[in-house]
């Protein structure tokens, strides 16, 4: 597999300068061959937020895209992906996401509308998958990610984000099924690829990375200039590079070093990346605020520790709590949470978390559009 990631400067989202920067880098980093195909460009939403907050990719880089891939021979060209809570007719108005796929492609796909299955006999976590059926119907998967941070998961890049073709609250599911850190990069890699193994299918990402999410992402956390586009056909070796980018040894982010152990996209003895244009080095990003990497007890503690002291230690794990102050009660976290710990208190009127309960999955977080949530530690103390 082609493990170069071409790594361009670009200082804004003016259409002309967007444009020569994505064009570069796509150049560079080769195998984007698109002529006589029909695409699916799958940008990063998760919920639809305006561009200024930078929880989705930018509808310029969208737009510059389809432009350039049209130029290049395309022959079809859709939008589309699938947030956590999708609603019927979901059509990206707030993000200008859905305006930039009718204006320059082919229109806006409703992932919601018509699934299909896909077997992986060899999955580890997930041997099926439910996602919208037009990956069937397309050549090509653009895959448009943004480069986040990510409280579960530390970083979000482009193979978490094709857990977008999952839709709607089927995604939450697999937080039930899969609520460790370990299990659901696990569960991310399966579906990557249960992907590859399509054959008639090919997946290019292009990474927006002009302006990205620091601090608690990938929904609440501050906007960050970058100043950078990334272009790759490997999914892996792009998030490697990111991380880089803002600081992260990218061995030890969760999804990274689940990928590696598979060796699919990189071997983990020979994960050289070629870099055509600039290095990760040569654009590091100071002081990105991140997500703290999750520190794991050594298993032997589950034997030697009694059952009381293990449930104070987890006690004092990162969990979600509610700002009433900001908190405007559309019940958005009641619908996202697949545990069902999350309840609209009938007497107050207010929304409860039952914290014992909580699997930490954190997409209560995520689809918050007030961020009147927060990952917090805090012991969780027990009713008598």
């Amino acid at each position: 597999m082609n493990n170069k990631v071409a790594i361009e400067r670009c200082s804004s989202y003016k259409a002309e300068e967007l444009y020569a920067s994505i064009k570069k880098a796509i150049m560079a980093a080769g195998d984007f061959n698109v002529q006589g195909k029909k695409l699916l460009l799958k940008p990063n939403i998760v919920f639809d937020a305006i561009p200024e907050k930078a929880v989705c990719t930018h509808p310029e880089f969208l737009q510059m895209a389809i432009r350039l891939f049209k130029e290049m021979g395309a022959k079809e060209i859709y939008t589309g992906d699938s947030p956590g809570l999708h609603m019927p007719g979901f059509n990206a108005k707030n993000s200008g996401l859905g305006e930039a796929a009718q204006k320059e492609g082919d229109g806006w796909v409703d992932f919601s509308k018509e699934k299909v299955e896909i077997n992986y006999s060899q999955g580890v976590t997930v041997k099926k998958f439910t996602l919208t059926k037009i990956i069937k119907e397309v050549d090509i998967i653009i895959n448009l990610p943004k480069l986040k941070t990510h409280q579960l998961m530390c970083f979000t890049g482009a193979m978490k984000n094709l857990f977008g073709l999952v839709p709607s609250t089927l995604k939450s599911s697999f937080h039930v099924r899969c609520p460790s850190q370990k299990a659901f990069a696990s569960m991310i890699i399966d579906l990557n690829a249960a992907l590859n193994e399509i054959k008639e299918l090919k997946i290019y990402n292009l990474m927006d990375a002009v302006t990205a999410m620091e601090g608690p992402g990938p929904a609440a956390g501050t906007p960050r200039h970058v100043g950078l586009v990334l272009a790759s056909s490997n999914s892996l070796a792009m998030d490697m590079a990111a991380c880089q980018i803002i600081g992260y040894p990218p061995d030890l982010i969760p999804i990274n070093r689940e990928a590696l152990e598979r060796g699919i996209w990189l071997s983990p003895l020979h994960k050289n990346i070629d870099y055509p244009i600039l290095t990760p080095s040569e654009v590091c990003v100071p002081s990105f605020k991140k997500i703290a990497l999750k520190k794991t007890a050594p298993q032997l503690l589950n034997f030697i520790l009694p059952k009381a002291a293990r449930r104070i230690l987890e006690s004092f794990a990162p969990r979600p709590e509610i700002n009433y102050k900001l908190c405007i009660g559309c019940c958005d976290c009641e619908k996202i949470c697949a545990s069902r710990v999350i309840i609209k208190d009938q007497a107050s009127g207010k929304i409860q978390i039952k914290h014992e309960d909580c699997i930490r999955c954190f997409c209560c977080h995520e689809v918050c559009r007030v961020s009147a949530i927060n990952i917090v530690k805090k012991p969780i103390k027990k009713k008598d």
